[in-house]
């Protein structure tokens, strides 16, 4: 831990380390092409002059050297002879430009020469090693190694600090866009301060993230209990309420029925978001008498609107283990003997996003409903757990054909020859086919076009009380009537429907 902290603490330094030295040598060439053409390359007095001159005024420049192609040199600093112990770290910066390695005259370690080439001569660049020292120090007396090398030629490096750090891990190492290597090494003496230093902080930091942790543990069991409280609530008081999305048989312009939906109005306030409480309640097992008591409100509303003259449907959604076991159906099929509705009018839908525990004794249960008039649909057809095994295993007859499906409709999406295949196979199998999430008219053609005529969305109306339900349902006989008199195509006329 207290080597990743090191490490983290050092990288700030180093990556500034490393910006300036690729900035550096990014502008090595131009800086030499400039410099150049301050020097005669004849090593006379304007030339000596300017080597001075230049190196006293730039405090990254340790010394300044021209080798003329007369064979004379001179330098910044007389006497030196840096420029006979030459290694290549990058023989090509540029065509005129290279970067070199060579030893310091103080002591053994390594500086970094830049070199121009041109048709008078050379001119060498030797370059302080401010960042390198900047660090190498900071933390510690001598306790920071950085090396720098060519990617393609590890053996040549220029290098600032202890050289016994070679012996340690490398700290980090990073390669820069120009083909420099930078590696860092620390001292085992830096690490054991970092140590000492991180034993209380780490100390605090668990005990807070314990804290932290324990806090959000029980803010969520808090939650938990308290949905799961206010939901019970929501039942006794009989706070979950239907809502009503029309189902329209585009072929003859009429209702085929309606999926109901569950809705939570708590008192004195507004509708909650079905995405809220619908998943909590099918894990906690309250989606059950929710389920129970929304069927009762449903099949009450639907008889109003004399539906037990019509052949036309109510889907309740279902979660897979309410099939499971026939007797938490009993409840609602008790309720559907005492309305004027036939049981062919009450349709279950079994959503494929959850998985069966028991595939045998929901298809036991499928088939006792069947027998009863009840028709049981896959919703979500194609996107969950089963694909279409379901339908095979469970004897399914009806399908629900998703809106992601629906919605690749005009698009490129991948997608779209999926819906074709899901629309064949339903087709194939003789299978009742309903497409969910129509929004647009040129999808509810498509639809149309390639025989799938039951169709529910957005275009045709959206989820709404039973009050404009009811509205919808007397509009929908007006504009039968309107299709039938003046031959409008049906698919015209549903988004003109005004909601209450």
């Amino acid at each position: 831990m207290s080597k990743l902290y090191l490490q983290h603490t050092i990288s700030n330094d180093a990556k500034n380390m490393l910006q300036q030295y690729s900035q550096q040598v990014d502008s090595l060439d131009s800086k030499l092409e400039t410099l150049s053409k301050l020097f005669l390359f004849d090593c006379k007095a304007l030339d000596r002059h300017q080597l001075k001159h230049i190196t006293y005024n730039d405090y990254a420049l340790r010394r300044l050297s021209l080798h003329n192609s007369d064979g004379s040199q001179c330098s910044s600093f007389e006497g030196a002879s840096g420029e006979n112990s030459l290694s290549p770290l990058i023989s090509t910066l540029s065509e005129q430009s290279s970067l070199w390695v060579t030893s310091g005259s103080r002591n053994e370690q390594s500086l970094l020469v830049a070199q121009w080439q041109g048709e008078k001569g050379s001119l060498y660049v030797h370059m302080e090693p401010i960042v390198t020292e900047a660090i190498r120090h900071k933390y510690c007396k001598n306790c920071v190694l950085t090396a720098i090398s060519a990617v393609g030629n590890p053996t040549v490096s220029f290098w600032r600090g202890d050289a016994a750090l070679f012996s340690q891990p490398i700290l980090f190492s990073m390669n820069l866009d120009n083909g420099i290597n930078i590696r860092v090494y620390v001292s085992p003496q830096l690490l054991s301060i970092y140590h000492s230093k991180m034993l209380i902080p780490l100390l605090i930091l668990g005990f807070g993230i314990g804290f932290i942790a324990l806090v959000i543990i029980r803010f969520f069991e808090y939650r938990k209990m308290s949905l799961h409280a206010l939901v019970e609530q929501g039942i006794i008081q009989r706070e979950f309420i239907p809502y009503y999305q029309p189902i329209v048989d585009v072929s003859t312009n009429s209702l085929y029925g309606c999926e109901m939906l569950a809705r939570w109005k708590r008192h004195g306030q507004g509708l909650i978001s079905p995405m809220e409480f619908i998943p909590y309640v099918e894990k906690s097992g309250q989606i059950l008498p929710i389920t129970e008591q929304l069927i009762e409100k449903a099949i009450g509303d639907v008889s109003k609107l004399n539906w037990g003259d019509t052949q036309q449907i109510i889907s309740v959604n279902i979660v897979p283990d309410q099939l499971e076991h026939v007797e938490v159906l009993a409840s609602s099929l008790a309720i559907l003997d005492e309305s004027p509705l036939l049981p062919s009018q009450l349709a279950f839908e079994v959503t494929e996003r959850k998985r069966f525990t028991n595939l045998s004794m929901a298809s036991q249960v499928i088939e006792t409903l069947r027998t009863q008039g009840i028709d049981v649909k896959l919703d979500d057809a194609g996107t969950g757990y089963g694909g279409f095994s379901y339908i095979q295993q469970l004897d399914i007859r009806s399908i629900k054909i998703d809106k992601m499906f629906v919605e690749t409709i005009g698009t490129a999406d991948l997608k779209l020859s999926l819906l074709d295949s899901i629309i064949a196979f339903g087709r194939e199998a003789q299978m009742e086919m309903i497409a969910e999430g129509v929004e647009t008219e040129e999808q509810s053609r498509y639809l149309a076009k390639h025989g799938v005529t039951l169709q529910q969305g957005f275009y045709f109306g959206r989820p709404m009380p039973f009050r404009d339900f009811a509205y919808y349902c007397k509009s929908m006989v007006s504009r039968k009537s309107l299709t039938k008199r003046f031959n409008i195509p049906p698919t015209l006329l549903y988004n003109q429907v005004d909601e209450c």
